[in-house]
């Protein structure tokens, strides 16, 4: 059951970081070496949403 569990949060983290630098796959794979909540701290210091270019 834990396992399940941890699995969900990597994956959470992981699609928490799409449109970011990095992606889905980096941050699933550091919250599974990391930690979930490691890997979601690195997220949110490290990486800042990409911005949209803008159409002239």
């Amino acid at each position: 059951m834990y396992e399940l569990i941890y699995i969900g949060l990597c994956l959470l983290v992981g699609f928490l970081a799409i449109g970011r630098r990095g992606g889905f796959l980096l941050y699933a794979f550091l919250a599974v070496v990391l930690t979930p909540p490691g890997a979601l701290l690195l997220l949110i210091l490290l990486t800042a949403p990409r911005k949209k270019a803008v159409k002239a």
